[in-house]
């Protein structure tokens, strides 16, 4: 990478993307009977993030099996939650063996989630690289409170090919606050993918409206005797829930995870590299896009006029 270049680092949600392409793509398997249709998915996003973002660094975190922090603080968080079925669970090896073998770093944490992780290695590069251009890939909405003018969300939406891209306007579009409100807005609103209740009866309407003119969860106790009777009855009755939701939404920016630039600098990754892997698991049509490419050199390669346009998020 020359002098000249900023940094494009690309940080992966691994966990999520894996999730999104086992529920996006019908069941489908190796020769030996494996299910790949989460580790196809995962690695034609992987394909098609590389082609059109040319990182000159990338890393994939990704969940342990471990509860987290946020279990303890909350025995029933996330506990609704269905358990991954067998044929999802196996695929989770495969997608890391693949990224070994791609040498594609690979970042967790017991006790932590990948979202944590992924709020570490942000928070690292914007300390050491300011310039750098960070972007976060990732189906969790939680992580739209880490962006800012120089890192910004891409979400897959229909399939596993077509990703919605998310700057602070686009944030406040989505969710009615912007970034640095997400985790008061979760404050008020709960979560219930995450079995969280926030506040109950304070719904997204009336929660953007408290934001818009208070700010900040703090700063709206701080003046409630100045909210309507009811909502402010809602507000005192139900504060422990509210502070614990918005403890529960913030993404942790200090797991001791290392984040070293020079290790998560893209080399390129070699077909010669991963044809072998992609025969194991009969993923042949991944396998016959690629014969028609070079190797995939990431920062090397100036983005195209359409992805420059596409990816103007910066400017």
């Amino acid at each position: 990478m020359g002098n000249t270049i900023e940094p494009v680092v690309v940080v992966i949600d691994g966990s999520a993307l894996i999730h999104r392409a086992y529920h996006a793509l019908p069941p489908f398997t190796a020769p030996d009977g494996t299910p790949t249709n989460a580790l196809y998915g995962f690695i034609t996003m992987l394909i098609s993030i590389i082609d059109t973002l040319r990182p000159t660094h990338m890393v994939v975190c990704m969940d342990t099996p471990k509860p987290t922090f946020r279990k303890e603080l909350l025995v029933t968080y996330q506990s609704q939650r269905p358990k991954a079925p067998d044929e999802l669970k196996v695929q989770f090896p495969l997608v890391k063996s693949f990224l070994e073998t791609a040498q594609i770093p690979v970042l967790l944490k017991e006790g932590f989630e990948a979202d944590d992780v992924i709020g570490t290695v942000v928070h690292d590069v914007r300390a050491s690289h300011p310039q750098a251009s960070l972007f976060i890939i990732t189906g969790d909405r939680d992580l739209l409170q880490l962006v800012d003018e120089r890192a910004l969300v891409m979400m897959p939406t229909m399939g596993v090919n077509n990703m919605s891209r998310f700057n602070s306007d686009g944030v406040k579009k989505k969710l009615g606050v912007y970034p640095h409100q997400v985790v008061d807005y979760k404050a008020l609103v709960g979560d219930s993918s995450d079995n969280y209740a926030g506040i109950p009866g304070i719904g997204p309407k009336t929660a953007t409206g408290l934001l818009e003119q208070y700010e900040t969860l703090e700063r709206l106790y701080e003046h409630i005797d100045d909210i309507p009777a009811r909502t402010r009855l809602l507000l005192i009755t139900h504060k422990d829930s509210a502070l614990l939701a918005k403890q529960l939404a913030t993404i942790k920016q200090d797991v001791e995870v290392e984040v070293d630039m020079s290790k998560l600098a893209c080399t390129g990754i070699s077909k010669e590299h991963i044809m072998p892997f992609l025969d194991t698991y009969g993923l042949q049509s991944i396998k016959k896009r690629l014969e028609t490419k070079a190797d995939l050199d990431f920062g090397k390669k100036e983005p195209s006029k359409k992805d420059k346009d596409q990816l103007s998020f910066f400017s």
